[in-house]
This record gives structure tokens, C-alpha cells and sequence, in this order.
């Protein structure tokens, strides 16, 4: 009796198509523009690195629609700050700023942070220092939990999970940090790979995101075609 082969092909999408995707979807929960473009980076980078990018967003969307809220106090002398249980994805963009300018201006290196979420998305964001030549260890009491060098980030599973209480700290460095054996080990060498193969997220996650996504689209009527919507450009 000949055995009936099932093979289940998987569809790939562009680094672009994910950003995108993900970019509207965000719009769409309410992050104002350019905190949705943050936002989006972080997700498409984790997909990317075959992180499941899309997969964390779809796990937080409940948490985040029309709940955007930015605001948090940098002004504590004592080097702690708290995120109030906001998302990394609202408060990390501009935690990343403040601290890096303080590394810049003053030496300061290192801050505490407490109450936060999510703080798997804190490495996309600190991996964009590469760059300036700033390198970042993330720790807490008990162990390192992330370690980003010039050609590799090293990654502690437990900084996956969204219910951490442990307070973390965040050290900066011109240095690249000394390699530890950690749970995962990305070769940054190999996003050239991964992209020209495509990224595959989970399909039923991709298209919630496309759903989300596709509610901010403008209907087209008399009216939108008159202010350009619908036009179908790379730009809407």
C-alpha cells in the first residue's frame, strides 16, 4: 500500500513585509507614529534572529490595545527606575536613549531597573549600540541574563519570561563583555542568511497581526480618493 506523503509548505515573508505588517498592527493598538516603528523594529529583529517575534506580539496584543502610555520618572538620583509594569515596547525606546546619553555625557554605566515587562524586548533595542561601539550586559541578582558583543548576543531564556520580579540592571561598556555560556547564542553574521531566505512566522499569529493591521487601512469612498487613500503606494 503506497503512503500518501503530506507536505506542508511554509510561506516566507521579507524582512519589509514583517516590519510593515507589524508597523500597522501597532498603529492599530494605538502607539502613536514613530513609537510604532520602534516597536515594530523590536518584533521583525526577534523574527529575524529566529526569536518569535511575532509569536511574543501576538502573547501582549490584549495588553497593549489603546493602553500606549509613555511616561515614567528619569530623574531618580539613586539610579533605579521604575517602568510602572509598562511593556518594553512602550518605555524602551526612550529608556535606551536616556541611558545611553548618560553613558555618553557623565560615565554613568549602569542603571536598575524594576516593575518592567517584557524584558525580551529590551535586546533588539540595546543591539543598535553596536554600532556606536556601546556594548551592554543585562543582570540581576542571581545570574547574566543577556550579553551583547560586536558579533554575537548571548541570551538567558529567562529573559523571556514576561513575569520576572527580579530587579535587572542594564551596564554599559566601550569594551566588548567577556562570552559566557548562556542558553542561546546569536551569530549576528547570520541575518544576512536569514534574510535572504525569508522569515516564516507562525501563520495563525501572522494573521492576527494581519487582521490588526488591515483595520487601519482608510475604506475607500469619494472622499479618501480625493485625499489619496487607496492609492496602493509603498508609502500608505
Amino acid at each position: 500500500m503506497q503512503q500518501k506523503i503530506h507536505i506542508i509548505n511554509k510561506v516566507s515573508f521579507s524582512y519589509y513585509e514583517v516590519y510593515t505588517n507589524a508597523q500597522r498592527a501597532f498603529s492599530g493598538l494605538g502607539f502613536p507614529h514613530g513609537a510604532d516603528e520602534d516597536a515594530a523594529y523590536v518584533i521583525t529583529w526577534l523574527e529575524l534572529h529566529k526569536l518569535k517575534g511575532i509569536d511574543l506580539f501576538c502573547s501582549i496584543i490584549k495588553k497593549l490595545n489603546k493602553q500606549y502610555d509613555c511616561k515614567i520618572n528619569l530623574l531618580d538620583v539613586d539610579k533605579k527606575i521604575d517602568l510602572l509594569n509598562k511593556s518594553i515596547l512602550i518605555t524602551g525606546p526612550s529608556i535606551i536613549d536616556y541611558l545611553v546619553s548618560k553613558f555618553i555625557l557623565s560615565n554613568q554605566d549602569q542603571y536598575s531597573l524594576i516593575n518592567y515587562q517584557d524584558p525580551i524586548f529590551f535586546i533588539p533595542l540595546l543591539s543598535k549600540l553596536i554600532k556606536k561601539r556601546i556594548y551592554t550586559k543585562i543582570i540581576n541578582k542571581k545570574e547574566t541574563l543577556c550579553l551583547i558583543n560586536n558579533e554575537n548576543i548571548l541570551i538567558n531564556n529567562s529573559l523571556f519570561n514576561n513575569d520576572m520580579n527580579d530587579e535587572i540592571k542594564i551596564i554599559f561598556s566601550n569594551n566588548p563583555n567577556n562570552n559566557e555560556i548562556l542558553d542561546i547564542n546569536i551569530n549576528l553574521k547570520d541575518a544576512k542568511k536569514n534574510l535572504s531566505i525569508g522569515l516564516n512566522p507562525d501563520q495563525k499569529n501572522w494573521d492576527k497581526v494581519s487582521n490588526l493591521a488591515f483595520q487601519t487601512f482608510v475604506p475607500e469612498s469619494k472622499e479618501s480618493r480625493s485625499k489619496g487613500a487607496g492609492g496602493g503606494d509603498a508609502n500608505d
